[in-house]
């Protein structure tokens, strides 16, 4: 009986120390998510600069055709790749039609309006240090259309796992039960095109991914009809969650904004499907919330979405 017990004891230890046994608790407080607009000085007098590193990685497209891919990375100041006790969540940051990768970090050593809001928020306490990822669903012989809508299927078998494997995040193990433990330190925005791929990642990656930001682009193929919005319930239930277990902060650029009549119809058509996503003010009373401010259709708006919604992101 004393070696059952033993034995008992030290497998429940061992399970004690996997990762994917030690997710943090999920977030009880949030922040109001009101729209706040970020100050045109904000981003001066800053002294921690992060720093843009690249990151490459293979992957294989639903038909079995490989090539290789490469995203450039904010690491936040501070940083430390040995530092394995301190982990990070992570923003994965999508562009639009036309552009690629370096949209929003300019590559090593140059310093953007993105990386200089980041720095700020961070330095003056508004968000803690995170990570952000900028892919691209650009692939070589494909149209953007293919590579956005097939977007998910790289993030979730290649992405995912090849970068969280190499960076300290607070998924320390690269297994889909790993991954999915550690959900809700991740996000994915998106915008214009690139809004469109977040809402397609959306509907086939919840158990990679708990937060999500799609800026300026309505899900794809969406119209004032009920199509879209259903099609987006229909996921989540086939994923096994629920309406607690996802949050949604959605924004456009105001009447300027090519996106906007597309953004509204698909927010509207949401909104009625109460079973699945609830309109809220703060997250700690449902899961969709949606702005817009005077951006119109640019990455300004990108921006001030980001300044606005990262302080309600991630568990803690």
């Amino acid at each position: 009986m004393k070696r059952i017990v033993a034995a008992l004891t030290t497998l429940l230890l061992l399970l004690g120390t996997c990762a994917f046994a030690e997710a943090p608790a999920r977030k009880t407080e949030f922040p109001d998510n009101t729209f706040e607009k970020m100050d045109d000085n904000y981003r001066l007098n800053v002294t921690q600069r992060g720093k843009v590193t690249i990151f490459v990685y293979d992957a294989v497209t639903p038909e079995g055709e490989a090539y290789k891919k490469t995203a450039l990375v904010y690491l936040p100041y501070g940083y430390d790749a040995a530092d394995t006790e301190t982990r990070y969540n992570v923003l994965y940051l999508m562009h639009g039609s036309g552009q690629n990768n370096m949209e929003y970090f300019k590559g090593i050593g140059a310093m953007s309006s993105t990386s200089m809001m980041l720095d700020a928020m961070i330095e003056k306490g508004r968000i803690e240090p995170l990570i952000v990822v900028t892919p691209t669903f650009n692939i070589t012989g494909h149209d953007e259309s293919y590579g956005a809508s097939n977007f998910w299927y790289e993030m979730e078998n290649y992405l995912i796992p090849a970068f969280e494997g190499q960076y300290n995040t607070y998924c320390m193990d690269t297994s889909p039960e790993g991954i999915k433990a550690s959900r809700g330190h991740r996000a994915m925005a998106g915008f214009s095109m690139g809004s469109m791929c977040t809402w397609i990642v959306f509907s086939h990656c919840l158990d990679e991914i708990a937060y999500y930001m799609p800026i300026a682009g309505g899900f794809w193929g969406s119209t004032s009809t009920m199509g879209p919005a259903m099609q987006l319930a229909e996921s989540v239930a086939a994923a096994g969650y629920t309406k607690d277990d996802f949050f949604i902060y959605a924004g456009c650029g105001g009447p300027g904004d090519v996106a906007y009549d597309g953004m509204n119809d698909l927010i509207d058509s949401m909104s009625t499907l109460t079973d699945t996503f609830v309109m809220c003010e703060n997250f700690r009373d449902g899961n969709l919330y949606y702005t817009q401010c005077d951006g119109g259709h640019s990455r300004n708006t990108v921006e001030m979405i980001m300044y606005a919604s990262l302080p309600t992101f991630f568990d803690d």
